[in-house]
């Protein structure tokens, strides 16, 4: 796990020169600590027949930690490496690449050189052969081309910039990095706020991949490689994060959809066990970690898992994370956390880059620190709810799907009738998230999944936003428009919702968030149900197998035997901290300091009074806006960083 970042260019107004690599390489010295890699080409300038390239890494040493690994990374046949993440299945590869290379020399023991073996024999089509969590670049220096690409879930980011040639010119630069700080060093870069971007993250809580806050800087697309050549790109799509466009699966029966679950997971956990330093477990005591934690235990190897607590028993899973961990028999530890928000907020603002509405971030944040006092490696069990349909949506949108067939005053009345019986405010109470079950049920199956997951409605930001040209058109990579087309696909409602999530939330807000936190305390977080293996499968199965009896049929009946049935029973509650309480006591000085500030971002691009009204609506329980006040409250924060 590590950082990197470069550029190259044909255009000589835009050379490589080394202060500015050494100050991209310093943004993302927090994630790697154990190493630091510079390499330019040539100083000369940079012409179309010859190209000025420098990378820049920095590494997290949990394979091979040996220096001989360290990047960039050149094979002597003038390919050179950068790379972030882990490759799981190197040992394969590199079994196979000797016997279609029996005269090559291995220097190294790691994942590293197999990458760039890979591509010097399978190029591109490497691609379909690994098997893990990455973000790489790879400069041909036989070619002059650079290949970009990043796997296929989105675990680990990939941003590109690129300069505009001037006058017709076919000379082109691009440059790329692991985090959105180092492209903002380039001095050709504007730092401009795209037109539409504030919108799209009050509208998600982030902005959604493709593009990013500023105007020219773009995220690369999950499961997508690339080759940049002097007067060309070209894309290559190699896996769907939909499953629309892949390889159909045959419908599997129940016996055999519970075995094959139990297979793959137990395999993924297994694969990712690979590593040369101390690895553990985070464990809270919910469906998805226990059992990713049970097929650790399984194989033998010592399992150490991680908790962290809360004060407020509504937020705290510790006591059940410590249950589970004594059925299995681990090597435990509960952390206390009591937050420092204050102080912690501008720091995760800083590392996302941009404004990020996750609240969730806070805890994830705390974990992360207190696991790497012990280990270097952590397992997680991200991604399991949207694999396996563990959110209540999924059942809110099949529910809705079925009261579809009600006649219209039907529903309005049944809506009416839930809306004057939910009062309460709190977002965890049971009238809360009935009123959220219940207020879309008039809509298009397409706009009641964007009513769940969405912050801010359109009316709102329409009354929010001053200038009326920051509201986006949509556009190919908009929520409504992905579910609307892959609803046409013919699945079923609760089938597209899942799609629908693989490719927007799950690589745009969650594992963005635990790359990020993690990789804050330089700490490596592996995601087992991120296996592609296992999530083509999942992919596959049916509502039933879904939701039957509850969420997350298929696992809770493939790990019945090795977990308490409570943990299946158990009311979800979600990472979370009680941030609306904070904004009416401890954080209230805060938020008001930024949000009302002369020389704040609201203050020149929202309507005061609608920000007002949003604050004392919250303040004096009438609406929860604690969710939409973070969301402000981050994007006061991001705007001071980027600023500074």
């Amino acid at each position: 796990m590590c950082g990197f970042a470069g550029i190259v260019t044909w255009d000589n107004r835009h050379r490589v020169h080394r202060d500015v690599l050494e100050r991209m390489s310093a943004r993302i010295a927090h994630r790697g600590p154990d190493g630091q890699g510079l390499w330019i080409n040539h100083q000369e300038e940079a012409t179309a027949e010859r190209p000025q390239v420098g990378l820049v890494h920095r590494r997290l040493a949990i394979l091979d930690p040996d220096p001989r690994s360290n990047q960039p990374f050149t094979d002597g046949r003038g390919n050179w490496l950068v790379y972030n993440g882990e490759i799981y299945n190197f040992r394969e590869l590199r079994q196979e690449l000797s016997s279609l290379r029996p005269d090559y020399a291995w220097r190294t023991t790691g994942d590293t050189e197999v990458l760039l073996l890979a591509y010097d024999v399978w190029r591109m089509e490497c691609l379909e052969k690994l098997n893990g969590m990455f973000a790489f670049a790879i400069w041909d220096e036989q070619q002059k081309e650079l290949i970009l690409a990043r796997d296929r879930m989105g675990q680990k980011p990939l941003y590109t910039a690129f300069a505009v040639p001037a006058n017709g010119e076919s000379n082109v630069t691009v440059a790329f990095a692991s985090e959105l700080a180092p492209l903002r060093c380039l001095p050709w870069i504007k730092n401009d706020i795209r037109t539409g971007a504030v919108a799209e993250y009050l509208r998600w809580g982030y902005v959604p991949h493709a593009g990013t806050i500023y105007d020219g800087i773009h995220s690369m697309f999950p499961g997508k490689g690339s080759h940049w050549r002097r007067r060309s790109i070209a894309n290559r799509h190699y896996f769907h994060l939909t499953g629309s466009h892949a390889p159909t699966l045959a419908s599997v029966d129940d016996q055999v959809a519970r075995r094959t679950t139990r297979e793959l997971l137990t395999q993924a956990v297994q694969r990712q066990l690979v590593s040369d330093v101390p690895l553990g477990c985070f464990l809270s005591g919910g469906v998805d970690s226990s059992i990713v934690a049970a097929c650790m235990r399984a194989t033998g190897q010592r399992t150490v898992t991680f908790s962290i607590g809360f004060d407020d028993p509504r937020y705290d899973e510790s006591e059940f994370a410590a249950k589970v961990a004594k059925h299995l028999g681990t090597e435990h530890h509960t952390f206390t956390v009591r937050p420092d928000a204050i102080h912690d907020l501008p720091a995760l603002a800083a590392v996302f880059g941009e404004p990020f509405a996750d609240s969730s971030a806070l805890p994830t944040h705390y974990l992360a620190r207190e696991t790497r006092r012990h280990v270097k490696v952590a397992l997680s069990g991200d991604g399991g709810d949207e694999l396996f349909g563990g959110y209540d949506r999924y059942r809110a949108i099949r529910l809705a799907h079925r009261l579809q067939s009600l006649p219209r005053p039907i529903r309005a009345s049944l809506k009416r009738s839930m809306e004057l019986s939910a009062r309460g405010t709190h977002p965890k109470s049971l009238s809360s998230r009935l009123r959220r079950l219940f207020s879309p049920l008039q809509l298009s199956l397409a706009e009641q999944y964007a009513s769940y997951m969405r912050l801010f409605d359109d009316a709102t930001i329409a009354t929010l936003l001053i200038r009326g040209d920051e509201l986006p058109c949509e556009s190919p990579y908009a929520v409504t428009h992905t579910w609307a087309d892959e609803f046409r696909r013919g699945r079923d409602a609760v089938q597209t919702s899942l799609a629908v999530d693989r490719v927007t939330y799950l690589p745009d807000d969650l594992l963005t968030k635990v790359d990020r936190c993690s990789m804050l305390h330089a700490l490596e977080v592996r995601s087992p149900f991120m296996d592609p293996d296992l999530v083509r499968f999942a992919s596959t199965l049916t509502t039933p197998q879904l939701l039957k009896g509850g969420p997350k049929r298929m696992l809770r009946e493939a790990f019945a035997a090795d977990l308490p049935a409570w943990v299946f029973k158990r009311k979800k509650m979600g990472f979370a901290v009680p941030i609306g309480e904070w904004f009416r006591s401890s954080l209230r000085p805060m938020l008001h300091d930024h949000l009302f500030a002369a020389d704040s971002f609201a203050a020149s691009h929202f309507n005061m009074a609608v920000v007002r009204r949003l604050v004392d609506e919250h303040e004096t329980y009438r609406v929860d806006h604690s969710q939409r006040l973070y969301a402000l409250l981050m994007l006061e924060l991001w705007w001071r960083t980027q600023r500074g």
